[in-house]
């Protein structure tokens, strides 16, 4: 497949919440795309995240079949960070093949993983 980019989508009721979660405490830095219905930061070359706007009642994050993981220099720092914001990384690590993760949610329950670099 030779896909000219490759993006992420997840669904949120809180878009505002979310934004400034994945802006400020990720450190995505600012969308590319933002307006009410959706938010777009560019995570690398071809890659993109894309915050949803979703009305449903009930959306079923901590049981989703996708993730997205990625690394950060220093794992207890960023760690400390999210505690400090009121989402905490669990504290037992998650080892997927030779690698730990920390798992984590957003705002809205979306799960990810972050090791360190």
């Amino acid at each position: 497949m030779n896909a000219a980019y490759f993006g992420l989508v997840l669904k949120v009721n809180d878009l505002d919440g979310c934004r400034i979660f994945y802006r400020d405490l990720l450190r995505l830095g600012e969308p590319v795309f933002d307006s009410t219905f959706a938010v777009v930061f560019v995570l690398g070359d071809k890659l993109t995240l894309t915050l949803e706007k979703s009305a449903a009642e009930y959306l079923e994050h901590a049981s989703a079949a996708a993730n997205f993981a990625f690394a950060v220099p220093d794992l207890e720092a960023f760690a400390r960070k999210l505690d400090d914001s009121g989402c905490p990384l669990e504290p037992d690590p998650i080892r997927i093949g030779i690698v730990e993760y920390r798992r984590g949610l957003d705002p809205e329950g979306n799960p990810f993983l972050v090791c360190q670099s």
